[in-house]
């Protein structure tokens, strides 16, 4: 009798056991079911994706079979990418010695190719910039620049003399002025705040910076203020250490990256599209892999684009980065070889990770900021640029993309064109139309 109450105990302890398993196992499935539709739901196809991120940067809609330069790119060997070298930067001698007794700048070409191989030394940016980016002629003496500074200066405070004079009467009465002034005020407080130049509280040279914002809305009343702009006018500042100047600088560069800024994006959506057509060229795996994970789109790259990597790079090796792109060497578009240079260096630790978009715009991206090397990117993406030039079968728009159809590529010594003369502004801002613009940064 004892042993049969034994046995019996036994048998439903077992009995017991099997049901606990069975149980564990039903809800590890039930578990594992909620997982995959949740994946399922958090999953989104590509064309919802546009729509998600439409959201957030408003206008940006892309169809990349509709933007210019859209080809479907097979696998294609490119061979070996060719080793670079880098050098200094371009010294006060070496500046110097590139200029006539009457201060014409001579031998363009080769000063390119000297400051896109090694930057400029700080005691020659302030002067060299206006040449790199159209406010001086690179032909031009050193009386006519003078000549041309005289009356830029007279056009700029003539142009600020019209937001200035704006009653709080008349303000009341333009929201568009009054909400430019409200989102410079907000940008220029939390611009650069770390840099001796921008930091504490009443730094002059945050209220240049302002001055020079809303001074910008009355030369393009089209256009206005955008966020972001303000990134992109600090380091010019720095350097130029002058307002006037500054400005000018600040609005031929701007004419470059104008189409950024613009409501519809359009230069973004082309960027993006060209980005992906030369991811695909260099590596399909890795771009497969980003289409996969809902990425082909590359809005992670949006901030890179737009800013031209102000906020990924330390603000010394902006500076540097910035004006090797403006010798426009070693071919067009060698900003979009910089992104590709990045992501190569990267492209190893995202798919072993398995990051899916959100991964790789919220966490990777970001905490790549200030970690990059500004040696390594360069020396990438210039052997980037000899690899795909030394390709026998480009693909016709990765040709057209990088300018590789130009018969000169490295003699580009003729100035760019002054930015188009805009009519003066009325004081009250009602001249021209304010576009709704929203390209979002942060």
């Amino acid at each position: 009798m004892k042993k049969r109450v034994e046995r019996v105990k036994r048998e439903k302890e077992r009995g017991e056991s099997e049901r606990v398993k069975k149980k564990g196992k039903r809800k590890r499935w039930k578990e594992r079911e909620e997982r995959n539709r949740a994946e399922e739901q958090t999953r989104r196809p590509p064309e919802e994706v546009a729509d998600l991120l439409g959201e957030v940067i408003p206008g940006l809609d892309i169809n990349q079979q509709e933007e210019p330069g859209f080809e479907v790119i097979t696998r294609i060997d490119l061979g070996p990418r060719p080793a670079v070298s880098r050098r200094d930067p371009v010294s006060v001698e070496e500046w110097t010695k590139h200029q006539d007794p009457e201060g014409r700048v001579q031998r363009v070409a080769q000063l390119k190719q000297a400051i896109f191989k090694g930057g400029l030394c700080h005691a020659v940016r302030k002067e060299a910039w206006k040449f790199l980016l159209g406010y001086f002629p690179w032909n031009s003496t050193t009386e006519e620049r003078k000549a041309l500074q005289r009356s830029r200066t007279d056009e700029y405070f003539r142009m600020k003399l019209q937001w200035k004079s704006v009653s709080e009467e008349q303000e009341r009465r333009n929201s568009r002025l009054r909400d430019y002034r409200s989102l410079i005020e907000k940008d220029v407080n939390r611009t650069d705040r770390t840099n001796r130049f921008y930091e504490g509280i009443d730094n002059p040279g945050l209220v240049l910076l302002n001055d020079i914002l809303m001074t910008y809305c009355m030369y393009d009343f089209d256009l206005g203020y955008v966020q972001g702009m303000s990134d992109l006018l600090s380091p010019i500042l720095y350097v130029m250490e002058n307002e006037v100047d500054a400005f000018w600088c600040f609005a031929f560069y701007m004419d470059q990256l104008h189409q950024n800024f613009e409501e519809q994006m359009q230069g973004m959506k082309t960027q993006l599209v060209q980005l992906g057509s030369l991811l695909r060229l260099l590596d399909l795996a890795f771009w497969n892999y980003l289409e996969s994970q809902d990425s082909g789109f590359l809005y992670f790259c949006f901030r890179w684009l737009l800013i031209r990597f102000k906020r990924e790079l330390s603000f010394q090796d902006v500076l540097r980065l910035w004006e090797v792109m403006w010798t426009e060497l070693p071919c067009e578009n060698f900003h979009l070889l910089v992104c590709c240079a990045i992501l190569d260096s990267e492209k190893q630790k995202i798919m072993e990770e398995n990051y899916g978009f959100n991964e790789i715009l919220k966490c990777h991206i970001n905490e790549l900021s200030m970690k990059l090397d500004i040696d390594e990117i360069l020396h990438k993406a210039e052997g980037i640029c000899l690899q795909i030039q030394n390709c026998k079968d480009l693909p016709r728009s990765v040709s057209s993309i990088l300018g590789l159809s130009s018969d000169s590529l490295l003699d580009s010594s003729e100035p760019r064109r002054p930015p188009p003369q805009r009519p003066d502004a009325c004081s009250n801002g009602h001249h021209g139309h304010f576009p709704q613009t929203s390209a979002s940064v942060s």
